[in-house]
């Protein structure tokens, strides 16, 4: 009888197994893996704002990340009308590119500035099997910074821009060793981490706890995308940060929960500032109050550009 039992309980935990390794195999391509969930807004026509930003005058810049990958990655680089030394560095987010960020590719170049605004990789025109998330991409995002100093030079003013994951790639480049040539940022929408963001996001679609297939998931991760996404929290990477941050959210947010601006406000110890925006949902702030928007982000940028 103790024998019958015994087989039965190895049967059940060769099943569990199983199921897991099944399971989180599946949630690791289906979020991570390009043209799976990231690849759900593929083929809608352009906005006009989205044509405006392909139809501009433009450079497109490249560069090899750094990585065992050895990407290439290229980015978009849409010099000012008048020359200067003040750029924006714009970071899209999950399942976009850079002529998604046609708005506010268009609202900083009217400003009066350069803008760069680079495809991550996996999106766009950039190589890559699988997303960064944001923690693989700061790391690009440096070397698209120090591309932005060798261009125009040492006493170049940047700002830096982000969208949902493109917010979240910002704040987690804060953590790495920042050239003074960044003046501020600015974070709309971002998660504070990636394994809170996908324990949301496997109960919003799945319904389904995230232990234990979040672990699992990270395992697989770690030995095809070869980051762990348990490193990435802007309880780390904010916490010794200088640099001005503009946190944004909007306050019906069912994609990142609102409750991640206030995370990343209270993880930051510099100057800082945060605006919640009423009846916006995910990465709609802009749409939802245009116009106020646009002041809000400008004189922000205004205040810290020299």
């Amino acid at each position: 009888m103790k024998k019958h039992w015994k087989g039965i309980i190895i049967s059940l935990v060769v099943i569990l197994v199983v199921a897991d390794l099944g399971g989180a195999y599946y949630l690791f391509n289906f979020a991570f893996k390009k043209g799976g969930y990231s690849a759900r807004n593929a083929g809608k026509p352009l906005t006009t704002a989205e044509l405006w930003a392909k139809k501009q005058p433009q450079e497109t810049w490249q560069q090899t990340s750094k990585d065992q990958a050895a990407l290439k990655l290229k980015a978009r680089y849409y010099p000012a009308t008048k020359k200067t030394a003040k750029t924006m560095v714009l970071v899209h987010g999950y399942g976009d590119n850079s002529l998604t960020l046609g708005p506010y590719i268009k609202m900083y170049h009217q400003a009066g500035y350069n803008v760069l605004a680079p495809d991550n990789r996996s999106f766009g025109r950039s190589e890559g099997q699988y997303i960064g998330y944001g923690w693989q991409d700061r790391n690009d995002l440096q070397t698209w910074i120090q591309q932005v100093i060798q261009h125009n030079g040492k006493n170049s003013q940047i700002g830096l821009f982000g969208v949902s994951m493109g917010a979240s790639t910002v704040m987690y480049y804060l953590g790495l060793k920042v050239p003074k040539q960044v003046q501020f940022a600015v974070a709309d929408c971002g998660y504070a981490s990636i394994k809170g963001e996908l324990q949301h996001e496997l109960q919003v679609l799945f319904n389904l706890p995230s232990f234990p297939l979040i672990p699992t998931a990270n395992l697989f991760t770690q030995a095809i995308a070869h980051y762990s996404f348990y490193d990435a929290d802007t309880k780390t990477t904010l916490r010794h940060n200088k640099v001005p941050l503009f946190i944004i959210h909007g306050t019906k947010d069912n994609f990142v929960p609102t409750k991640n601006a206030r995370i990343n406000y209270n993880n930051d110890h510099g100057p800082k500032k945060l605006w919640l925006v009423p009846d916006a949902s995910h990465a709609r702030s802009y749409f939802v109050q245009p116009k106020q928007y646009t002041q809000k982000v400008l004189n922000w940028s205004q205040h810290y550009f020299n």
